[in-house]
């Protein structure tokens, strides 16, 4: 008797597995789907990694995708609201409540850096704070420049230069201001240091 008893709930929980999958009411379905999207993710990590000689980070089911080159240590990174690197240049002003797509660092030869984000704030807004930001750390306007909406402007400070572009944005729903900045610091080179 206790072992009909076993056999009958054995197969009331399969046949109501099998009821729940049919319903389409999968309780495993979300957890398919991420070990699915993980290991997609590991896949193309691996290929992209192979094919550029560095290491490949992908999250978020693709959203945010990082590069490492492996000689250089050099990084990029591009998605939705990404973090700045550790080696960011900390001379650099970011626009507080920037939201990030996409950043490279490269300290091969001269170092340099890009940042790409957008901002709530209007193209005045952020440009303004630019302008106060670099002067109140002691960078000196190098250039200037208004283009179709778009504000220019470059700063220099000792052996940097920042590049900054802030433009109206493309699309309302990412924010009011498209933002483009740009860092190179000039080393002294080996005939200069003799």
């Amino acid at each position: 008797m206790r072992k009909n008893l076993f056999n009958f709930s054995v197969a009331a929980g399969v046949l109501a597995l099998l009821s729940l999958y049919g319903l389409g009411c999968n309780p495993f379905q979300k957890a398919q789907e991420t070990i699915s999207n993980k290991i997609g993710e590991n896949v193309a990590e691996g290929l992209l990694g192979k094919a550029t000689g560095g290491k490949v980070d992908i999250k978020d089911g693709g959203n945010t995708v990082t590069y490492k080159d492996n000689e250089n240590g050099g990084t990029t990174s591009f998605g939705e609201d990404i973090k700045l690197p550790d080696d960011f240049p900390k001379s650099v002003p970011i626009y507080p409540g920037a939201k990030i797509g996409g950043v490279t660092v490269s300290r091969q030869g001269n170092p340099s850096a890009w940042v790409v984000f957008s901002s709530a704030d209007e193209v005045k807004k952020v440009t303004d704070w630019y302008e106060q930001q670099t002067k109140d750390k002691g960078w000196k306007q190098d250039s200037s420049m208004t283009i179709d909406k778009a504000e220019i402007r470059t700063y220099v400070k000792d052996n940097e230069k920042i590049g900054i572009s802030v433009s109206p944005s493309d699309d309302e729903s990412k924010g009011k201001s498209s933002v483009m900045l740009t860092w190179d610091q000039e080393l002294p080179s080996a005939d200069s240091a003799q």
